[in-house]
């Protein structure tokens, strides 16, 4: 019975690649002299483009004890700002180009995003590179930013499913780093103020795209 369900399952599987409906657009693939992977993909929208910038760094690269939730803080601390473009000068040019940008952190990656106008792309590649080589924060920015997350948490713990969340990850894993939520444990939070050198630890490790 088993295996007549996994060759069910290839089959279907196989009918749907070989009529292109799992992804119905082109792929194109640049892999650029300092190893970084460029993908576009052209669709029917004119004048319009996704910028996508990709971390492979999540919850699950947070592997030392009483260090859990960094991947999800640089989701913050990747709008504090450059020397070149600091955060106001960063934000004033997304509003000049009318763009929609944000970000988000799962357990294996983390995502930026920017839709804009497709004639604005130099400038967003030129912003964005930037901040994932030259981002720069003060202590001071660093603690503001542990507290914001520490906020974070208690709304997000104002509702049922996030301690129902925690309770299922802590019972599923004994050993994997899945054990934690991407915003991680709250003694970590509570704890992450103090942290400053091990961010940029963190940072220098994991983040690139």
């Amino acid at each position: 019975m088993k295996k007549s369900i996994v060759l069910l399952m290839l089959l279907i599987s196989n009918l749907a690649i070989s009529q292109n409906k799992i992804f119905p657009f082109k792929i194109n693939k640049v892999v650029l002299e300092n190893g970084l992977t460029v993908l576009s993909v052209p669709f029917d929208s004119p004048g319009i483009i996704a910028y996508y910038t990709v971390v492979r760094a999540g919850s699950r690269n947070e592997v030392e004890p009483g260090k859990t939730g960094f991947a999800h803080f640089f989701e913050h601390m990747m709008f504090r700002g450059t020397e070149k473009y600091p955060e106001q000068v960063y934000n004033d040019i997304l509003k000049r180009l009318g763009a929609d940008s944000n970000a988000f952190t799962t357990a294996d990656w983390t995502a930026y995003h920017i839709v804009a106008s497709s004639d604005a792309l130099e400038t967003i590649i030129d912003i964005e590179s930037d901040r994932f080589m030259n981002l720069k924060y003060t202590e001071e920015q660093f603690k503001t930013e542990a507290g914001a997350i520490l906020g974070e948490y208690n709304k997000s713990a104002s509702s049922p499913f996030l301690p129902l969340y925690e309770k299922l990850q802590d019972l599923a894993f004994t050993t994997h780093t899945y054990k934690h939520t991407t915003i991680g444990f709250l003694k970590d939070i509570l704890d992450m103020p103090n942290q400053y050198d091990y961010s940029l630890q963190f940072f220098d490790r994991y983040y690139r795209p």
